[in-house]
């Protein structure tokens, strides 16, 4: 798919040195594979926190062994 958009220019050289690459459109596909590689990675951590949240430590539901577990100094 062939799209015109206004790109800055520092912006994207900035870009393709971080990732090590040369053409805008490697650039542009890289960048967008780094944004999809990084949520699918953060929703697989919320996954796992939360399975060890409510099932892997049902101890963290438990209000009264919580309650000392995180006292802010006053």
């Amino acid at each position: 798919m062939r799209t015109v958009i206004d790109i800055d220019k520092e912006l994207l050289e900035a870009a393709q040195r971080r990732l090590g690459v040369t053409t805008m459109k490697e650039t542009v596909h890289t960048a967008l594979r780094a944004v999809l590689e990084r949520d699918e990675e953060r929703a697989g951590a919320i996954e796992a926190f939360e399975f060890w949240r409510t099932e892997g430590s049902p101890d963290l539901l438990d209000p009264e062994i919580m309650k000392g577990a995180c006292q802010r100094p006053e």
